[in-house]
């Protein structure tokens, strides 16, 4: 029996599929490589949050479980802004498929290091402690984080902490299996794409998110800067935000204003 598990692992595809229309189209292999970690980068209004939950939730409708963390928004929140989009979550969450976690990132460290800005000390003992807890028998094949952003403005007066944290949480992702999504609040059109540069480092993938003034109107778009294990494109694509949720048009190129 155990060899026969072994081979339903090796047959199993390589790649997550967000079903996000046009999205998987931007790979060669049909999807994010999975266990992958994968920052989802971008200024305000650009969608980061909800291409995530479209993510989840697609997932979540194919039998799959999904675990969202938020940092900010409220449970009830994250199912409004879901409902707006015809998507159900609610029916999701009571079936056990998708799991919605608020926590305060003012706690998570303190229960990690003792206190925020303290010497530092705690620093072995938080190494105990997971950065995020998951319910025994839960085995997502997805976790969002929402947002790493708020993490490091509880902790802005401890980088160390934010750091070692940081470093936890892509090591704990390793473990679990899962693909993972940590969402990040850059500039409209960031040169840098996370709050210190070491996300960057850590993460598998990059995926920045646009929100481009082009005189009197706006214009979405969606890059893929960065995907370990994959083939994709690298160029900038159009990409809208309608009721039914995000699609991304794989034909149509959008130019980057210049920056300096």
């Amino acid at each position: 029996m155990a060899d026969t598990k072994a081979d339903k692992k090796k047959e199993e595809e390589p790649v997550m599929k967000t079903r996000i229309p046009g999205f998987d189209e931007l790979f060669a292999e049909g999807g994010i490589p999975k266990r992958n970690s994968v920052l989802v980068a971008g200024g305000t209004g650009t969608g980061k949050s909800t291409f995530c939950r479209q993510i989840c939730y697609n997932l979540v409708t194919q039998g799959k479980h999904c675990m969202y963390v938020s940092f900010e928004e409220s449970i009830e929140k994250i199912e409004r802004s879901m409902h707006v989009f015809g998507w159900d979550a609610k029916k999701y969450i009571d079936s056990g498929h998708l799991l919605v976690q608020k926590i305060n990132p003012l706690d998570i460290l303190r229960m990690k290091f003792g206190s925020v800005s303290g010497s530092g000390s705690a620093t072995e003992l938080s190494y105990k402690i997971k950065p995020l807890i998951i319910p025994k028998d839960f085995n997502p094949e997805v976790i969002v984080v929402d947002s790493l952003t708020a993490v490091i403005s509880a902790s802005i007066s401890k980088e160390k902490n934010y750091r070692v944290y940081l470093q936890q949480l892509f090591n704990f992702f390793e473990e679990t299996g899962a693909t993972s999504f940590l969402i990040t609040e850059t500039e409209p059109i960031p040169i840098r794409f996370s709050d210190t540069g070491i996300e960057e480092f850590l993460a598998d993938g990059i995926l920045v998110l646009y929100n481009i003034q082009r005189g009197d109107r706006r214009e979405n778009a969606i890059e893929v800067l960065k995907m370990r294990y994959s083939n994709h494109q690298k160029k900038v694509f159009s990409l809208d935000i309608s009721a039914q949720g995000i699609k991304v048009y794989p034909e149509r190129q959008v130019m980057l204003p210049d920056h300096k």
